[in-house]
């Protein structure tokens, strides 16, 4: 965690720095041991009630967030690339292709002790591939502070940080949050959808696969946000229909591929790209081990998926 503190700060201003380093000296002296660290979190927050509003709002960003230095170089990488693409959908789209070949990695968003907001730019999954791919075009100039803001943002209900229920867990959900933000646009309707109709419950049915929804107040989040998906009319073009509307996709819309699993909602997720005339899937693969481009074109490879019964097709906001 130490590690994690002192990379998360290496670019605040001196005064915050030497605030930061002057309370880690203090607490490591009291107590080497790892119940040390244990209290820095909360000796930071009780002390920094005495710094200036600004510097306070400085430091709470980065009391609850976890990311590796390399993830501060892939940054300023993926941040030249998006900003040379001249809108958000494109500049999404182009990051997400400079991903090719990374790892596929399940879990990186799980730590230990309290939820955090998690930034990895080197291991990626179906869900942080187009996450992390479309915060940095919502990002734009902005600097490493204001891309983890989009990302929170992205990411939490509310874009607060508040405990395992307070992430978004369907991707559902995400897409909820991202239209009404004004970042995101579910065309799926107006590409000739058909009503998608499901009571979305799956998490909060299994705890005995997600313990933390064993905590009642972390089942309470999720039943919510199951609730609030449920309120929503979707839809959903089935996988039979994909190639007469194959002509109406766009390279950079993202693609959701429906489960067919009667409580759950969407099973895969990523990028539209155009390959020989045909749209194919620009995605992590759990099967590849790594971000890859479909070998076929998205009609044949969904025909294939025996989980999964069809798209969603969003579109990020210029």
């Amino acid at each position: 965690m130490l590690h994690n503190v002192l990379v998360s700060i290496a670019h605040l201003p001196f005064a915050i720095l030497f605030f930061y380093l002057g309370i880690i000296n203090a607490v490591t002296y009291i107590s080497p041991k790892t119940s040390s660290m244990r209290l820095l979190p909360t000796i930071l927050c009780c002390l920094s009630l005495c710094m200036p509003a600004r510097s306070r709002e400085q430091l709470a960003m980065f009391d609850f967030s976890v990311f590796d230095q390399r993830d501060l170089e892939i940054f300023a990488e993926k941040q030249k690339i998006a900003t040379s693409m001249p809108n958000r959908s494109t500049q999404a789209l182009q990051v997400a292709k400079s991903c090719l070949g990374l790892p596929y990695v399940h879990g990186t968003l799980e730590t230990d002790g309290p939820e955090q907001l998690v930034v990895n730019l080197r291991q990626l999954d179906c869900w942080t591939f187009i996450e992390n791919s479309v915060a940095f075009a919502l990002n734009g100039q902005g600097d490493f502070d204001a891309y983890q803001q989009h990302l929170q943002q992205l990411r939490y209900w509310g874009g607060t940080v508040n405990g395992y229920g307070s992430r978004i867990h369907y991707f559902s959900g995400w897409i909820l949050q991202g239209q009404g933000l004004g970042y995101l646009h579910d065309v799926t309707a107006d590409l000739g959808g058909l009503p998608y109709r499901k009571k979305i419950g799956y998490i909060s049915a299994r705890p005995q696969k997600y313990p933390h929804v064993q905590d009642p107040a972390t089942h309470r989040a999720l039943v919510a946000a199951e609730t609030r998906i449920n309120h929503h009319a979707w839809h959903y073009i089935p996988k039979s229909k994909i190639a007469q509307i194959e002509s109406q996709l766009r390279e950079g819309d993202l693609i959701l591929l429906t489960s067919a699993k009667p409580d759950l909602d969407i099973a895969h997720q990523g990028f539209a790209v155009r390959k020989n005339g045909h749209i194919h899937l620009l995605h992590a693969s759990s099967l590849s081990k790594r971000v890859v481009i479909s070998a076929e074109p998205l009609a044949q490879y969904m025909a294939k998926q025996r989980g999964q019964s069809g798209i969603m097709v969003v579109r990020v906001n210029p």
